[in-house]
């Protein structure tokens, strides 16, 4: 899955570097922005509120109940992922430098610095995402698995969906937050799960 997630965000990437999706991405935008109401717009402004303003509070809750539940190390591999992915997105901004979205959208939320890769998007996955599986392995009933983890998921289409819808992002953006923070977190996944404690842990 890393190295998936990794070649598709590797090919994304160039295609953005070579303006290769400016013009879907403004007429994307444009598309969603037909679909524009209050409820809508509220709705999308309290999810990127929560991708964004919560994530650290989010983040320090799910390594305490990981830790608390006896799990230090999936705690620590967790913490590792989400500063890494954090890491690795200020680096990919300032070497791709792409500007965000100007005078196409309304800009409906607070947004600075470079583009691409959508930190929200890329932590969303990582934060939210990552956090859930690695909460929900222990759990007996496979429902309860796939439900809060198809939940984890359609919260992260959710922000990243808000991201272009705010204004904040171009589409380009968002998909290649989420491919990088797929990697970053099957990356880390795949070390936890291969760590010599968890190999002595298994049945």
């Amino acid at each position: 899955m890393a190295v998936i997630a990794t070649a598709l965000f590797v090919v994304l990437t160039a295609m953005v570097f070579e303006h290769g999706t400016a013009l879907i991405d403004r007429d994307m935008i444009l598309s969603l922005r037909t679909e524009a109401t209050p409820l809508l717009t509220g709705f999308l402004l309290a999810v990127t509120y929560t991708s964004g303003k919560l994530a650290i509070p989010v983040l320090l809750i799910f390594a305490i109940v990981l830790y608390r539940r006896g799990d230090a190390r999936a705690a620590a591999y967790y913490i590792g992922a989400c500063i890494s992915a954090e890491l690795l997105n200020a680096i990919l901004k300032h070497l791709i430098y792409r500007v965000r979205p100007h005078g196409v959208s309304p800009l409906l939320t607070s947004a600075g610095g470079f583009s691409y890769p959508s930190a929200d998007a890329m932590l969303a996955v990582v934060i939210f995402g990552l956090g859930a599986l690695l909460l929900t392995c222990s759990m007996r009933s496979a429902a309860l698995r796939l439900g809060a983890v198809g939940a984890a998921a359609l919260f992260v289409i959710a922000a990243a969906i808000a991201r272009v819808y705010l204004g904040a992002h171009w589409p380009a953006d968002v998909l290649g937050g989420v491919l990088a923070g797929v990697a970053c977190s099957a990356f880390w996944l795949g070390a936890l799960w291969r760590s010599p404690e968890a190999a002595v842990s298994s049945p």
